[in-house]
């Protein structure tokens, strides 16, 4: 057991050992409610945004176009959260640094680490794909972006002074900013400023939701 403890901490393990301790002190903190799971928040939109507390935005292309963008993408970054995906990858790469300088590296050369850092990095990121695939699986409704379907039966708050079959607007609160959305009521009925509204359907020929007074605002 010493071995191994005084291997984890040679030269050319010592940084994978020190990344996984970091992801072990993070656990702990947040098992005792410390941190949350989304102080590494990370949200996929056009482009990559990445929030540690610090804001970095990569200008890559989801699509296809840009590297750390495909990369990022097919470690499920935005649909798993960043501390789940951080762990499997740090995890593998500990694991595999360690198992290449153990067998294949025995003279401790950091050369010969520094060859073997990429490989080793190329089978953690396929492990973290795999590794993080049945939590993609389980949180993809979670995180599915709005869709005019998925807007029929929302409920929110009128923001405009008043929405009538000609002008309106209508605030729904989610996760991050609220949604303003542009919507109308039935020919000869009115809401006013403040009332819960409920979406009921859309109108194509004028790109605007239809919404009625919420039930519990009938009541």
């Amino acid at each position: 057991m010493m071995d191994f403890i005084r291997e984890c901490f040679l030269t050319v393990n010592l940084p994978v050992t020190m990344m996984l301790l970091v992801i072990l002190v993070y656990w702990a903190m947040m098992i005792v409610g410390v941190v949350g799971m989304d102080a590494f928040d990370v949200d996929l939109d056009a482009d990559v945004d990445i929030d540690v507390d610090v804001d970095t935005d990569f200008d890559g292309d989801l699509d296809g176009h840009g590297v750390i963008g495909d990369v990022l993408e097919f470690l499920f970054i935005g649909k798993v959260p960043v501390a789940i995906v951080g762990t499997f990858l740090v995890f593998f790469m500990w694991l595999l640094t360690i198992f290449t300088n153990h067998y294949f590296n025995s003279n401790h050369s950091v050369l010969w680490a520094a060859i073997w850092f990429w490989p080793n990095l190329i089978v953690s990121v396929i492990g973290t794909r795999l590794a993080s695939w049945p939590f993609a699986s389980m949180l993809k409704n979670e995180n599915k972006p709005f869709t005019r379907e998925r807007m029929i039966g929302l409920v929110g708050i009128v923001k405009s002074s008043e929405v009538t079959a000609e002008f309106g607007q209508l605030e729904i609160q989610q996760k991050g900013p609220p949604l303003v959305l542009n919507v109308r009521t039935l020919q000869g009925t009115k809401l006013g400023h403040g009332d819960a509204a409920k979406i009921i359907s859309f109108d194509n020929t004028n790109d605007t939701f239809q919404v009625e007074l919420s039930k519990w605002e009938q009541e």
